[in-house]
């Protein structure tokens, strides 16, 4: 069954904010870059660029050159991207988040090395919105989800393609197949056409296959009820087709990074 739009949860903001130095926070996506300042514990206006921009520019662009005397705490999944910020900014402190420096959860169950720093950002930043047992679901280039159970034992998750890289795998495998732009709605079931029938394959069967996820994690968990935070890019398209799920603020991952950064301040 596929669910049709619906009222969702909604974060709310607190005045909880950390103590700690002023420092920079990225958040280094496949795609886009967010960029804010954490100042006297509070995270500052969010600058969305892309992540071919940053590398770019380098320090020269928005608060990393208004402010070079700051250091820098990021998230990184681009690995070209952590060397290129390492080369470009010898003079400045950059720290990368990863397993070694989060304490907030024990990492026994996995191969802790390969976990991406989006995803152990994200993690910590839900411990602002539930207790554990918890899943994240970030909905970005890639549909990756982390599980941190009762006992606060980082367990994993899954990693699917995300919707637009499901049209770009039908348009580039195919010879006719067209890229079809992502929307907000539901497509029907039928499509009537070339377009709409892509629209029915991709968005209906990544939602299908988001919930069938979701619903074997918790299971795993052992925690049928468990909450999932929604965040990234498309996460307005998931909040309105599943039930149930709770929408993260626009700068979850980069509360993630500030309660890490207040750790090393």
């Amino acid at each position: 069954m596929f669910y049709r739009p619906q009222t969702y949860q909604t974060y709310r903001p607190t005045d909880r904010y950390f103590q700690m130095k002023d420092v920079i926070l990225l958040n280094i996506g496949n795609t886009h870059t967010q960029m804010a300042r954490a100042e006297g514990g509070r995270i500052g206006p969010v600058t969305r660029l892309t992540t071919a921009e940053l590398l770019a520019a380098g320090t020269k662009t928005g608060l990393l050159a208004d402010q070079p005397r700051l250091p820098v705490v990021a998230a990184c999944v681009v690995p070209h991207a952590a060397a290129c910020l390492r080369e470009q900014w010898p003079e400045r402190r950059l720290v990368l988040a990863d397993t070694d420096a989060v304490k907030e959860f024990d990492f026994s169950p996995m191969k802790a090395r390969n976990i991406g720093a989006d995803r152990l950002m994200n993690a910590v930043a839900a411990l602002e919105l539930f207790t554990p047992p918890f899943i994240v679901l970030d909905c970005g280039t890639a549909l990756s989800s982390v599980a941190v159970d009762e006992a606060r034992r980082f367990r994993g998750g899954a990693i699917l393609p995300g919707r637009k890289m499901l049209r770009l795998a039908l348009h580039e495998h195919t010879a006719q197949l067209p890229e079809v732009p992502l929307q907000d709605s539901l497509p029907a079931a039928i499509g009537t056409c070339t377009e709409e029938a892509i629209l029915a394959g991709t968005d209906l069967a990544v939602i299908g296959a988001v919930q069938f996820v979701l619903e074997n994690i918790r299971a795993e968990l052992g925690a049928p009820d468990c909450p999932v935070a929604v965040t990234g890019g498309d996460a307005m398209f998931f909040l309105a087709a599943i039930p149930n799920l709770t929408a993260a603020p626009p700068d979850f991952t980069l509360r993630g990074l500030a309660r890490l950064a207040a750790r090393l301040s």
